[in-house]
C-alpha cells in the first residue's frame, strides 16, 4: 500500500474511493468548464455571464455521466426522480451562482482571469453540498462500491 492512490484511500476511510473519484471528476469538470468559459470570453468576446452560462450548460452532461458511472458506479437506467432531477437542480444552483459572480467579475474587473475566479467562487459555494446530496442519491439508487467488511 505504498502507491499514492492507496494512501489517499486509506486516509479517507470507507468512502475513500468515492471521495477520490469525486475529487478527480471535479477537477476534470473544472478544467472542461474553464476552457469553454475562456474560449467564449477571449475568442468569441462574450460577457462573463453569457460565457459562464454557455460553459455550464455544455459541461453539465459530461459531469453527470462521470458522476453517475465513474464516481458512484451506478449501473442500469437512471432514475429521473431520484438522480436526474436532483442533479440538474444542483447544477442549476451552481449555474446561477457562478454566472452571477462571473458577470459581476466581468463588470468590476473586465479581465478574463477574474471572470474565471468569479465562476469558480460561485461553484465552490455549492460544491460540498453537491457531493453530500449526490452521494446520498446515487447510493440510494444502487452502487457497486462494496461496503467495508466488519470483523
Amino acid at each position: 500500500m505504498s502507491d499514492p492512490v492507496s494512501i489517499i484511500k486509506a486516509k479517507l476511510g470507507a468512502n475513500g474511493g468515492i471521495v477520490l473519484r469525486y475529487l478527480i471528476t471535479s477537477g476534470i469538470n473544472v478544467v472542461n468548464h474553464q476552457v469553454l468559459l475562456q474560449v467564449a470570453v477571449r475568442w468569441w468576446d462574450w460577457s462573463g455571464g453569457w460565457a459562464n452560462a454557455f460553459a455550464a450548460m455544455t459541461a453539465v452532461v459530461p459531469a453527470y455521466l462521470l458522476s453517475r458511472y465513474w464516481v458512484w458506479q451506478v449501473k442500469g437506467r437512471p432514475s429521473i426522480r431520484n438522480e436526474v432531477v436532483p442533479f440538474w437542480i444542483i447544477a442549476g444552483i451552481g449555474l446561477v451562482a457562478s454566472t452571477a459572480l462571473a458577470e459581476a467579475a466581468d463588470r468590476l474587473f473586465d479581465d478574463p482571469i477574474m471572470i474565471s475566479v468569479g465562476s469558480l467562487l460561485g461553484y465552490l459555494i455549492v460544491w460540498i453540498t453537491k457531493f453530500m446530496v449526490l452521494d446520498y442519491l446515487f447510493k440510494r439508487s444502487g452502487t457497486s462500491e462494496p461496503e467495508p467488511s466488519r470483523v
